[in-house]
């Protein structure tokens, strides 16, 4: 942050961050590392446990427990290469040919010795005759002291061609990829090769990898830092991009995400600690992020999150606040809905109060802030004492319900606001 800017900051009145008791409802306790995915009318997430839980929605808001996956906790073929397991991993959902495709991975605490599995169905519907999982088992695995990476947290992604390909890694040296054969879901034999993606040189931790491709790039979504400590958890979601799906990725300030760089998404905040490990969904109306965190007012247990995913106009994304309720019908936002108090912070640090008011000044410390709605988009103009006649500029997406806005400004920086 730049020297005027901490001075103002500084000046404010500094707040405990807090946060809107938004949530999903019904079965969102106790889930890790989700992903979501839609057919039809209806959401299903799947996440981490024993034989893989299955949840679903209609609406993002209520869910429910269905099932899981697998009769067996962990699929005979996986217990018999990893004997301590007890529990299924990380699974990813996709779709593609014709069948969805579940990879998932099988491991122990802090081991490199992992094996990543597949399974298809024809549908996700357990009504549906044609519902019925068909287990492929290995497609790849890691041994110590034999590779370098840890083959955990599978997500698949199609590249500009529609080739599959298998994003994965944890810890060790970082987030890789592997071309897979279209038609049976494993590595191809036309090229072998493992592609460095990212990594924290020289132990810091990096995991949960998700790869999208929107508008010509390739983003890559990973979770730095330690989850799985309860409230102590200080995971955050990442981010970078690369023009091709091998790389190289950089984030918003051109660092290198081989090198450690990558650009805030999601942190804690309030009760909600260490956010991460995400899923991803694109659709036709809407994006959504799906990911943990540990409720610090439920006393830390894991919990689901489904979260508005925005692309700002330079193409960096942000995310909103978690749904509570069904979206509002599409309307414009207006000036006099936004006018008021804030509790307005910067990458999810300390939150100061900020009031807009009806004509475009603010009521903050900051003489001469101004604030302005451009096209659905909230700029929030801060005099830079070290540049007379400069600002720095937060650009922001308004929340549906006008009581919350994220964005950036030009730094990067990740802005947030909520209503008081």
């Amino acid at each position: 942050m730049k020297p005027d800017r901490r001075r103002r900051v500084a000046l404010l009145l500094a707040v405990t961050c807090a946060a809107p008791a938004a949530a999903q409802q019904g079965a969102v306790r106790r889930v890790h590392d989700p992903v979501i995915i839609r057919e039809r009318d209806t959401y299903y997430v799947f996440s981490t446990g024993p034989g893989i839980p299955v949840r679903r929605s209609k609406d993002l808001i209520h869910c429910e427990h269905i099932g899981r996956v697998f009769e067996e906790d962990v699929p005979a073929w996986a217990k018999a290469e990893i004997p301590r397991a007890e529990g299924v991993w990380a699974p990813d959902i996709s779709h593609y040919g014709g069948e969805f495709h579940l990879y998932y991975s099988v491991s122990t605490m802090g081991n490199q010795r992992s094996c990543i599995g597949l399974a298809t169905n024809r549908t996700l519907d357990p009504a549906s005759k044609d519902y019925r999982w068909v287990d492929h088992g290995k497609v790849l695995e890691s041994f110590p002291g034999r590779m370098d990476y840890n083959a955990i947290d599978p997500n698949l992604v199609l590249d500009e061609a529609g080739d599959p390909w298998l994003v994965f890694g944890s810890y060790w040296s970082g987030i890789k990829a592997v071309r897979l054969d279209r038609q049976t879901g494993k590595p191809s034999r036309r090229d072998d090769r493992i592609y460095p993606l990212a990594a924290r040189p020289p132990n810091g931790p990096i995991e949960g990898a998700f790869v999208v491709h929107r508008k010509g790039w390739y983003w890559l979504f990973v979770s730095f830092d330690r989850c799985c400590l309860g409230v102590a958890s200080n995971y955050k979601v990442m981010v970078g991009r690369s023009r091709r799906i091998t790389g190289p990725y950089m984030d918003v300030q051109n660092r290198s995400m081989l090198e450690g760089g990558g650009t805030l998404v999601l942190a804690g905040h309030d009760h909600c600690r260490g956010p991460g490990h995400n899923g991803i969904l694109l659709t036709r109306g809407g994006d959504w992020m799906v990911h943990h965190m540990y409720d610090a007012h439920a006393g830390g247990v894991p919990t689901m999150q489904i979260r508005p995913l925005y692309w700002l106009k330079d193409g960096w994304p942000v995310v909103g606040e978690p749904l509570d309720k069904p979206l509002p019908a599409s309307r414009p936002v207006r000036s006099a809905l936004l006018a008021g108090t804030w509790r307005h912070c910067v990458n999810f640090g300390p939150e100061q109060y900020v009031e807009l008011l009806p004509d475009g000044r603010m009521n903050s410390p900051a003489a001469g802030a101004r604030w302005d709605l451009d096209e659905a988009l909230l700029h929030v103009r801060w005099p830079r004492a070290d540049r007379p006649g400069e600002f720095w500029i937060d650009t922001c997406v308004v929340g549906p319900d006008g009581r919350s806005y994220v964005g950036r400004n030009q730094n990067g920086d990740l802005i947030r606001g909520i209503r008081p």
